[in-house]
């Protein structure tokens, strides 16, 4: 029974993190964009068959859900061939910060405790115009995520770059505790150019073989009066340079729709 405990109190503190990552005036023309199977049409690209829209404002996207569908765009030319976007009462809840992700878990040095709680912050938390699409491919063991919303707290945007770099010095490596589990978590910054991201982290919690391994790669950029985060959440093998080197591209090519 007591194993049981620790495990679930462990698999709500990674459902949590998951669903914090997974679940980042536009002239731009959208037609040509490319989009991989499962992604929503753009209604700026409505052909002459379909319904009417009810308004002007209704056939078109805006800066956030465009920059979305530019960056779903380059990852499908990258390969990953299925997306899901993430709309209603799901994008409502992820403008929620998740409360209590640790669920009694101890951590070791006690101070970062906080600090990884803060990990679990996505741009549309800050309340105002938001999109998210998620993304994977059949043959890559990983699912990605691109988030792009206005930014409506500068400070709320700051709190988290400040926690992404206590993660990388202060709390670079932590142990997670409960009752017989112990679970590592370490932190490291992705090789990127310094202008590729604002704030670029991958960590990895439990070791090789652990029940509980899970690795995130995390990059956020912002341009204009938004900001683009693009993740990527799996069971190993984040450390490999082509993860960031994709992710580095996806945000690009979402932040190319802002101004």
């Amino acid at each position: 029974m007591a194993a049981k405990t620790t495990k679930g109190g462990l698999r709500t503190f990674a459902l949590a993190m998951a669903m914090g990552l997974l679940l980042a005036g536009c002239s731009s023309d959208p037609q040509g964009v490319e989009l991989p199977e499962g992604h929503a049409p753009l209604s700026t690209n409505a052909t002459e068959t379909a319904p009417a829209p009810a308004s002007a404002e209704a056939a078109e996207l805006n800066v956030s859900e465009l920059s979305v569908a530019s960056g779903i765009s380059m990852a499908a030319r990258l390969g990953f061939e299925k997306a899901r976007v993430i709309s209603g009462a799901e994008l409502s809840d992820l403008k929620k910060a998740p409360e209590d992700t640790l669920g009694g878990i101890t951590v070791l040095p006690t101070q970062c405790a906080e600090t990884i709680e803060s990990l679990n912050w996505s741009p549309v938390q800050m309340g105002g115009e938001g999109a998210r699409t998620d993304f994977l491919a059949d043959k890559v063991a990983a699912t990605g995520s691109v988030e792009v919303a206005k930014i409506t707290d500068n400070s709320s945007l700051d709190a988290h770059y400040a926690t992404v770099l206590a993660m990388l010095t202060e709390c670079k490596k932590v142990t997670m505790h409960q009752e017989a589990d112990t679970v590592p978590f370490t932190t490291a910054k992705p090789k990127l150019k310094s202008d590729e991201a604002d704030s670029a982290i991958m960590w990895t919690r439990g070791a090789k073989g652990q029940q509980m391994r899970q690795q995130a790669l995390v990059l956020i950029k912002a341009k204009g009066d938004h900001v683009a985060m693009v993740s990527f959440i799996a069971g190993d093998g984040l450390d490999s340079p082509e993860f960031a080197e994709m992710a580095a591209q996806i945000l690009n090519a979402a932040l190319a729709q802002t101004g």
